[in-house]
Order: structure tokens, then C-alpha cells, then sequence
């Protein structure tokens, strides 16, 4: 079961149990809320279609966090007019949890558990915390350890030592003297 859902002015394919990145909503952090501009319902094959919204039908959605979008930089310049403005810019977001699409009449039975919000910490490289939405546990990411690369037979290794050939002396040209 999916539905095609307007939040923020923009359409969204969502499912249940679902994470969610939408622009800015002025709602703070785990607080619950129902969108009721769903615009297509898909029940298992049988679809329902608004003019302009189905009716009764609703998203339940929990907010999971804000975080800011990946910087996007804006580079302009002219070329030999010495003209060039630099800026960047990272987008406010919303993260929100799917819990549900609820049709006519129908209430939330069970709440999900909302999966924790990861953070990464860039500067140290911190191994990342997964959260299991099914069972809820919480396990430290391990990084895969690298393959060992084989090391070749070399000389060094084995104990020989290569012989040095002798250098040849460069000689410089005489000079003639006028005498």
C-alpha cells in the first residue's frame, strides 16, 4: 500500500514504515502529525484518485529530526572581467517517520517505534550506530578491516644483498693551454 501525499508544496511517494526528508516543518522533534492532502491511494491494486484530495484519507507521520541538507556551492565568474562571487548553501530539512496511511474514518492502532537519528561525528570518524526498526536494538557499525597485501620475495627479505657495480669516474675534457 503506498499513497502520493503533498507536504511542504512538494508530492511524496511514501509507504508505511518509512524515513522521510521533507523541507523545514515548524514542528518540534517526536511530535506526531497527519497529513490530509493525499492525492493517490494504491490499496493492494485498487486505486483511488482525488479531485483534488481523496477523501478522508491520511498520513500519520512522526518527526524524527532537523538537519541541514550537503552543501551546495554556487560558483559565478566572468571570465577576464575579473568577476567571480563564491557562496554556498545547505537546505533545512525535516526528517519524518512514516507510521501509517489511514483511510476514512480509520485511527492509528499501533504506533511504530521511530528509528534513532543518526549522527556521525566528522571530525574523529566515529563508527556509525544502526537502530534495527523491527527489534530495536542497537549495534555499533564495525568498519571491514582491509586486506592484507602479500608480501613479495624480495632480496631484502630473503637476506641477499645485491652487489654494487663499481661507478664509472666521469672525466672532465682537458683544457689546452696556448703556449
Amino acid at each position: 500500500m503506498y499513497a502520493i501525499v503533498e507536504i511542504g508544496g512538494q508530492q511524496h511517494k511514501v509507504t508505511k514504515a518509512q524515513k522521510l526528508y521533507v523541507n523545514l516543518l515548524e514542528s518540534e522533534e517526536g511530535s506526531n502529525l497527519e497529513f490530509d492532502k493525499v492525492l493517490l491511494v494504491d490499496n493492494n491494486g485498487e486505486v483511488s484518485i482525488g479531485f483534488p484530495f481523496v477523501d478522508g484519507t491520511r498520513v500519520a507521520a512522526t518527526i524524527v529530526g532537523h538537519v541541514k541538507d550537503d552543501k551546495i556551492h554556487i560558483f559565478k565568474h566572468k571570465r577576464r572581467k575579473g568577476y567571480r562571487r563564491f557562496n554556498g548553501h545547505r537546505q533545512p530539512l525535516t526528517e519524518i517517520f512514516i507510521q501509517g496511511i489511514l483511510g476514512k474514518g480509520e485511527t492509528l492502532k499501533e504506533t511504530l517505534e521511530v528509528p534513532k537519528r543518526i549522527k556521525k561525528d566528522y571530525k574523529t570518524e566515529a563508527p556509525v550506530v544502526e537502530a534495527d526498526v523491527e527489534t530495536g536494538e542497537v549495534a555499533p557499525k564495525k568498519k571491514a578491516a582491509a586486506p592484507k597485501k602479500k608480501a613479495a620475495a624480495t632480496k631484502k627479505a630473503t637476506g641477499e644483498t645485491k652487489a654494487k657495480k663499481p661507478v664509472a669516474k666521469k672525466s672532465s675534457p682537458k683544457k689546452k693551454s696556448k703556449e
